[in-house]
Protein backbone atom coordinates (compact mmCIF):
# COMPACT_ATOMS: atom_id res chain seq x y z
CA UNK A 1 0.00 0.00 0.00
CA UNK A 2 3.09 2.57 0.41
CA UNK A 3 3.59 1.79 -3.03
CA UNK A 4 0.36 3.95 -3.89
CA UNK A 5 0.55 6.19 -1.26
CA UNK A 6 3.87 6.65 -2.60
CA UNK A 7 3.23 7.69 -6.11
CA UNK A 8 0.22 10.08 -5.05
CA UNK A 9 2.40 11.68 -2.75
CA UNK A 10 5.38 12.09 -4.58
CA UNK A 11 4.87 11.80 -8.00
CA UNK A 12 1.31 12.43 -9.82
CA UNK A 13 0.27 15.84 -7.43
CA UNK A 14 3.78 17.11 -9.34
CA UNK A 15 1.31 18.20 -12.35
CA UNK A 16 -2.25 17.69 -10.97
CA UNK A 17 -1.65 19.93 -7.90
CA UNK A 18 1.42 22.08 -8.41
CA UNK A 19 1.01 22.50 -12.51
CA UNK A 20 4.51 20.55 -13.66
CA UNK A 21 3.38 19.79 -16.85
CA UNK A 22 6.71 17.46 -17.75
CA UNK A 23 5.40 15.28 -15.02
CA UNK A 24 2.25 15.29 -17.41
CA UNK A 25 2.38 11.89 -19.60
CA UNK A 26 2.71 9.62 -16.41
CA UNK A 27 -0.30 11.24 -14.07
CA UNK A 28 -3.04 8.59 -15.75
CA UNK A 29 -0.81 5.80 -15.78
CA UNK A 30 0.44 6.92 -12.10
CA UNK A 31 -2.88 7.21 -10.75
CA UNK A 32 -4.06 3.35 -12.42
CA UNK A 33 -1.17 2.42 -10.67
CA UNK A 34 -1.65 4.24 -7.65
CA UNK A 35 -5.43 2.50 -7.43
CA UNK A 36 -4.31 -1.41 -8.46
CA UNK A 37 -1.45 -1.44 -5.66
CA UNK A 38 -4.36 -0.11 -3.12
CA UNK A 39 -6.49 -2.48 -4.08
CA UNK A 40 -3.94 -5.57 -4.49
CA UNK A 41 -2.35 -4.04 -0.59
CA UNK A 42 -6.20 -4.51 1.00
CA UNK A 43 -6.62 -7.71 -0.64
CA UNK A 44 -3.65 -9.21 1.12
CA UNK A 45 -4.06 -7.41 4.21
CA UNK A 46 -7.66 -8.75 4.42
CA UNK A 47 -6.34 -12.15 3.69
CA UNK A 48 -4.16 -11.67 6.48
CA UNK A 49 -7.29 -11.15 9.00
CA UNK A 50 -7.98 -14.23 10.19
CA UNK A 51 -11.27 -12.95 10.47
CA UNK A 52 -11.84 -11.16 6.91
CA UNK A 53 -15.99 -10.81 6.66
CA UNK A 54 -16.00 -9.31 10.34
CA UNK A 55 -13.27 -6.59 9.67
CA UNK A 56 -15.61 -4.09 7.73
CA UNK A 57 -18.51 -4.47 9.83
CA UNK A 58 -16.87 -4.03 13.40
CA UNK A 59 -14.80 -0.91 11.42
CA UNK A 60 -18.10 0.96 11.15
CA UNK A 61 -20.08 -0.37 14.09
CA UNK A 62 -17.39 -0.39 16.77
CA UNK A 63 -15.16 2.34 16.01
CA UNK A 64 -12.00 3.11 18.23
CA UNK A 65 -10.88 6.52 17.66
CA UNK A 66 -8.09 6.13 20.35
CA UNK A 67 -7.08 3.64 17.92
CA UNK A 68 -3.76 4.52 15.31
CA UNK A 69 -5.12 1.79 13.26
CA UNK A 70 -8.68 2.61 12.93
CA UNK A 71 -7.44 5.88 12.20
CA UNK A 72 -5.10 4.74 9.18
CA UNK A 73 -7.83 2.24 7.63
CA UNK A 74 -9.97 5.87 7.56
CA UNK A 75 -7.26 7.75 6.10
CA UNK A 76 -6.36 4.91 3.39
CA UNK A 77 -10.50 5.28 3.33
CA UNK A 78 -10.87 8.62 2.52
CA UNK A 79 -7.39 8.39 0.20
CA UNK A 80 -9.11 5.36 -2.09
CA UNK A 81 -12.13 7.40 -2.82
CA UNK A 82 -10.37 10.61 -3.55
CA UNK A 83 -7.91 8.38 -5.78
CA UNK A 84 -11.24 6.89 -7.76
CA UNK A 85 -12.54 10.11 -8.15
CA UNK A 86 -9.63 11.71 -9.50
CA UNK A 87 -9.08 9.02 -11.68
CA UNK A 88 -12.77 9.58 -13.24
CA UNK A 89 -12.61 12.80 -13.59
CA UNK A 90 -9.36 12.60 -15.69
CA UNK A 91 -11.85 10.69 -17.81
CA UNK A 92 -13.97 13.29 -18.04
CA UNK A 93 -12.41 15.82 -20.86
CA UNK A 94 -13.48 19.08 -19.51
CA UNK A 95 -13.81 18.30 -15.38
CA UNK A 96 -11.48 20.10 -13.06
CA UNK A 97 -9.74 17.48 -10.41
CA UNK A 98 -7.41 19.60 -8.53
CA UNK A 99 -9.41 19.76 -5.49
CA UNK A 100 -9.45 16.05 -5.65
CA UNK A 101 -5.91 16.01 -6.28
CA UNK A 102 -5.12 17.82 -3.18
CA UNK A 103 -7.44 15.33 -0.99
CA UNK A 104 -5.52 12.53 -2.79
CA UNK A 105 -2.46 14.05 -1.55
CA UNK A 106 -3.00 15.13 1.63
CA UNK A 107 -4.52 11.69 3.04
CA UNK A 108 -1.92 9.38 2.02
CA UNK A 109 0.53 11.33 3.88
CA UNK A 110 -1.77 10.76 7.12
CA UNK A 111 -2.00 7.52 6.51
CA UNK A 112 1.99 6.67 5.65
CA UNK A 113 2.50 8.27 8.70
CA UNK A 114 0.03 6.93 10.66
CA UNK A 115 1.02 3.42 9.51
CA UNK A 116 4.72 4.10 10.45
CA UNK A 117 3.81 5.70 14.27
CA UNK A 118 2.00 1.72 14.50
CA UNK A 119 4.92 0.29 14.29
CA UNK A 120 6.79 3.06 16.61
CA UNK A 121 4.33 2.88 19.52
CA UNK A 122 4.44 -0.62 20.18
CA UNK A 123 7.18 -0.62 22.59
CA UNK A 124 7.22 -4.46 23.47
CA UNK A 125 9.17 -4.74 19.78
CA UNK A 126 12.38 -3.02 20.41
CA UNK A 127 13.11 -3.29 16.49
CA UNK A 128 9.86 -0.46 15.49
CA UNK A 129 10.13 1.72 19.01
CA UNK A 130 12.05 4.51 16.58
CA UNK A 131 11.05 8.40 16.73
CA UNK A 132 11.49 8.55 12.85
CA UNK A 133 9.17 5.59 11.76
CA UNK A 134 7.08 8.03 10.46
CA UNK A 135 9.45 9.53 8.31
CA UNK A 136 10.89 6.41 7.18
CA UNK A 137 7.52 4.92 5.99
CA UNK A 138 6.69 8.25 4.14
CA UNK A 139 10.39 8.64 2.97
CA UNK A 140 10.98 5.35 1.76
CA UNK A 141 6.95 5.40 0.14
CA UNK A 142 8.10 7.67 -1.95
CA UNK A 143 11.03 6.30 -3.52
CA UNK A 144 9.03 2.98 -4.23
CA UNK A 145 6.69 5.26 -6.09
CA UNK A 146 9.14 7.36 -8.22
CA UNK A 147 10.81 3.07 -8.98
CA UNK A 148 7.78 2.05 -9.56
CA UNK A 149 6.20 4.38 -12.50
CA UNK A 150 9.60 4.89 -14.03
CA UNK A 151 9.99 1.06 -13.99
CA UNK A 152 6.42 0.58 -15.20
CA UNK A 153 6.71 3.47 -18.17
CA UNK A 154 10.14 1.64 -19.06
CA UNK A 155 9.20 -1.49 -19.51
CA UNK A 156 6.52 -0.49 -21.58
CA UNK A 157 8.38 1.31 -23.94
CA UNK A 158 10.52 -1.86 -23.94
CA UNK A 159 7.60 -4.68 -24.73
CA UNK A 160 6.01 -2.26 -27.42
CA UNK A 161 9.48 -1.85 -29.18
CA UNK A 162 9.42 1.75 -29.39
CA UNK A 163 12.46 3.79 -28.46
CA UNK A 164 12.29 6.59 -25.57
CA UNK A 165 13.06 10.24 -27.18
CA UNK A 166 12.76 13.77 -27.12
CA UNK A 167 10.99 14.90 -24.13
CA UNK A 168 9.90 11.49 -22.66
CA UNK A 169 13.24 10.23 -22.31
CA UNK A 170 14.00 13.45 -20.70
CA UNK A 171 11.46 13.01 -18.57
CA UNK A 172 12.53 9.08 -17.74
CA UNK A 173 16.25 9.12 -17.60
CA UNK A 174 17.08 12.69 -16.17
CA UNK A 175 13.66 14.21 -14.12
CA UNK A 176 12.52 10.77 -12.56
CA UNK A 177 16.23 9.43 -12.45
CA UNK A 178 17.66 12.48 -10.81
CA UNK A 179 14.21 12.64 -8.40
CA UNK A 180 14.81 8.79 -7.78
CA UNK A 181 18.65 9.36 -6.67
CA UNK A 182 17.28 12.15 -4.30
CA UNK A 183 14.72 9.42 -2.72
CA UNK A 184 17.58 6.91 -2.82
CA UNK A 185 19.88 9.46 -0.47
CA UNK A 186 17.61 10.15 1.87
CA UNK A 187 16.90 6.74 2.55
CA UNK A 188 20.58 5.82 2.71
CA UNK A 189 20.49 8.66 5.15
CA UNK A 190 17.69 7.50 7.43
CA UNK A 191 18.96 3.77 7.45
CA UNK A 192 22.57 5.05 8.40
CA UNK A 193 20.46 6.75 11.27
CA UNK A 194 18.53 3.96 12.07
CA UNK A 195 21.76 1.67 12.01
CA UNK A 196 23.70 4.50 14.49
CA UNK A 197 20.97 4.84 16.91
CA UNK A 198 19.85 1.57 17.14
CA UNK A 199 23.18 -0.51 17.68
CA UNK A 200 23.97 2.41 20.51
CA UNK A 201 21.09 2.27 22.36
CA UNK A 202 21.22 2.11 26.12
CA UNK A 203 17.89 -0.52 26.00
CA UNK A 204 19.70 -3.45 25.85
CA UNK A 205 16.56 -5.42 23.73
CA UNK A 206 16.64 -2.53 21.56
CA UNK A 207 20.37 -2.64 20.56
CA UNK A 208 20.21 -6.61 20.57
CA UNK A 209 17.88 -6.82 18.06
CA UNK A 210 19.61 -3.82 15.96
CA UNK A 211 22.93 -5.98 16.34
CA UNK A 212 21.11 -9.26 15.42
CA UNK A 213 19.89 -7.56 11.87
CA UNK A 214 22.94 -6.36 10.94
CA UNK A 215 25.32 -8.38 12.70
CA UNK A 216 23.15 -11.73 12.81
CA UNK A 217 22.13 -14.62 10.37
CA UNK A 218 20.32 -12.06 8.16
CA UNK A 219 22.93 -9.92 7.83
CA UNK A 220 23.61 -10.92 4.40
CA UNK A 221 20.39 -10.09 2.71
CA UNK A 222 19.87 -6.91 5.17
CA UNK A 223 23.31 -5.90 3.65
CA UNK A 224 23.75 -7.68 0.33
CA UNK A 225 20.11 -7.02 -1.03
CA UNK A 226 17.91 -4.77 1.09
CA UNK A 227 21.32 -1.60 1.27
CA UNK A 228 24.17 -2.74 -1.47
CA UNK A 229 22.03 -3.73 -4.20
CA UNK A 230 18.69 -2.13 -3.19
CA UNK A 231 19.95 1.77 -2.34
CA UNK A 232 23.73 1.95 -3.22
CA UNK A 233 24.09 0.15 -6.26
CA UNK A 234 20.88 1.77 -7.81
CA UNK A 235 22.35 5.40 -6.63
CA UNK A 236 25.36 4.64 -8.49
CA UNK A 237 23.29 3.86 -11.59
CA UNK A 238 21.71 7.35 -11.62
CA UNK A 239 24.09 9.33 -10.25
CA UNK A 240 26.59 9.50 -13.60
CA UNK A 241 25.51 10.56 -16.23
CA UNK A 242 26.97 7.57 -18.44
CA UNK A 243 24.98 4.74 -16.71
CA UNK A 244 21.74 7.32 -16.36
CA UNK A 245 20.54 5.55 -19.67
CA UNK A 246 17.46 3.93 -20.39
CA UNK A 247 18.73 0.29 -19.53
CA UNK A 248 20.36 2.08 -16.76
CA UNK A 249 17.32 3.66 -15.06
CA UNK A 250 15.57 0.70 -15.85
CA UNK A 251 17.82 -1.89 -14.03
CA UNK A 252 17.55 1.69 -10.92
CA UNK A 253 14.21 1.44 -10.78
CA UNK A 254 13.98 -2.72 -10.88
CA UNK A 255 16.95 -3.01 -8.25
CA UNK A 256 15.28 0.19 -6.17
CA UNK A 257 12.10 -1.88 -5.60
CA UNK A 258 13.90 -5.38 -4.99
CA UNK A 259 15.68 -3.48 -2.28
CA UNK A 260 12.63 -2.17 -0.72
CA UNK A 261 11.04 -5.09 -0.64
CA UNK A 262 13.90 -6.97 1.05
CA UNK A 263 13.50 -3.65 3.41
CA UNK A 264 9.86 -4.38 4.55
CA UNK A 265 10.87 -8.13 5.33
CA UNK A 266 13.57 -6.68 7.26
CA UNK A 267 11.09 -4.71 9.42
CA UNK A 268 8.75 -7.93 9.66
CA UNK A 269 11.62 -10.21 11.09
CA UNK A 270 13.17 -7.61 13.20
CA UNK A 271 10.23 -7.42 14.94
CA UNK A 272 10.28 -10.73 16.01
CA UNK A 273 14.10 -11.23 17.02
CA UNK A 274 13.71 -10.50 20.98
CA UNK A 275 10.89 -12.39 22.82
CA UNK A 276 8.22 -10.64 24.19
CA UNK A 277 8.38 -12.47 27.38
CA UNK A 278 11.05 -11.54 30.45
CA UNK A 279 12.18 -14.88 30.74
CA UNK A 280 16.36 -15.80 30.27
CA UNK A 281 14.97 -18.78 28.69
CA UNK A 282 13.62 -17.35 25.36
CA UNK A 283 15.84 -14.31 25.30
CA UNK A 284 18.79 -15.89 24.23
CA UNK A 285 19.35 -17.58 21.35
CA UNK A 286 17.03 -15.03 19.94
CA UNK A 287 13.12 -16.05 18.20
CA UNK A 288 13.57 -16.55 14.47
CA UNK A 289 10.94 -15.80 12.09
CA UNK A 290 10.70 -17.77 8.27
CA UNK A 291 7.59 -17.22 6.22
CA UNK A 292 5.37 -20.03 5.76
CA UNK A 293 4.41 -21.13 2.53
CA UNK A 294 0.71 -19.54 2.82
CA UNK A 295 2.30 -16.16 3.68
CA UNK A 296 4.73 -16.38 0.68
CA UNK A 297 1.43 -17.56 -1.43
CA UNK A 298 -0.65 -14.31 -0.41
CA UNK A 299 2.12 -12.19 -1.20
CA UNK A 300 2.83 -13.64 -5.19
CA UNK A 301 -1.43 -12.88 -4.99
CA UNK A 302 -1.11 -9.47 -4.23
CA UNK A 303 1.88 -8.84 -7.33
CA UNK A 304 -0.43 -11.02 -9.69
CA UNK A 305 -3.60 -8.96 -9.14
CA UNK A 306 -1.95 -5.65 -9.31
CA UNK A 307 -0.73 -6.84 -12.39
CA UNK A 308 -3.79 -8.17 -13.70
CA UNK A 309 -5.77 -5.26 -12.74
CA UNK A 310 -3.06 -2.54 -14.18
CA UNK A 311 -3.15 -4.62 -17.14
CA UNK A 312 -6.64 -5.02 -17.88
CA UNK A 313 -6.78 -1.00 -16.86
CA UNK A 314 -4.30 -0.18 -19.76
CA UNK A 315 -6.19 -2.19 -22.37
CA UNK A 316 -9.86 -0.22 -21.14
CA UNK A 317 -8.26 3.45 -20.14
CA UNK A 318 -6.42 5.71 -22.86
CA UNK A 319 -3.15 6.01 -20.12
CA UNK A 320 -1.34 7.98 -22.71
CA UNK A 321 -4.09 10.99 -22.40
CA UNK A 322 -2.41 14.02 -21.12
CA UNK A 323 -4.46 16.17 -18.35
CA UNK A 324 -5.70 19.25 -18.80
CA UNK A 325 -4.45 22.75 -17.18
CA UNK A 326 -5.96 25.90 -16.45
CA UNK A 327 -9.57 24.77 -17.20
CA UNK A 328 -8.80 23.28 -20.74
CA UNK A 329 -9.67 20.48 -22.19
CA UNK A 330 -7.19 17.46 -22.14
CA UNK A 331 -6.17 16.01 -25.43
CA UNK A 332 -5.13 12.80 -26.18
CA UNK A 333 -2.05 13.25 -28.74
CA UNK A 334 -2.99 11.43 -32.08
CA UNK A 335 -0.30 10.82 -35.00
CA UNK A 336 -0.87 14.38 -36.58
CA UNK A 337 -0.95 15.99 -33.03
CA UNK A 338 2.46 14.42 -31.35
CA UNK A 339 3.10 13.99 -28.19
CA UNK A 340 6.03 15.88 -26.82
CA UNK A 341 9.45 15.01 -28.09
CA UNK A 342 7.85 13.24 -30.93
CA UNK A 343 6.99 9.75 -29.18
CA UNK A 344 3.38 9.21 -29.78
CA UNK A 345 3.26 6.46 -27.14
CA UNK A 346 2.93 9.49 -24.66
Amino acid sequence: MLLSTGICIGVTPLATVFGREEFDPIVKRGLLLSIVTLMAGGVVILLSLGQTLRSIPALLLSPNPSSAMWWMIVFYGIYGVALIAEFALLEWRNASRRSVAIVALIAPIFAGGTLGAIFSSVDVRPYYGDFFGPAYMLVTAVLSGVALITLVALVEKKVRSRDVVGDTKALLTDTLAKYLGLMLTATLFLVAWKFVLGTTATADAVADAHAQMFFGPSAWWVWGVGIVLGLVVPLALVLFPQTRTTNGVLAASGLTLIGLFAARLEYVVGGQVVALVNDPAYQYPFASYTPSGVEIAVVILGFAVAALLYTLGDRVFDLHELPAHGGQESMTPTPTDPAPGGDDDD
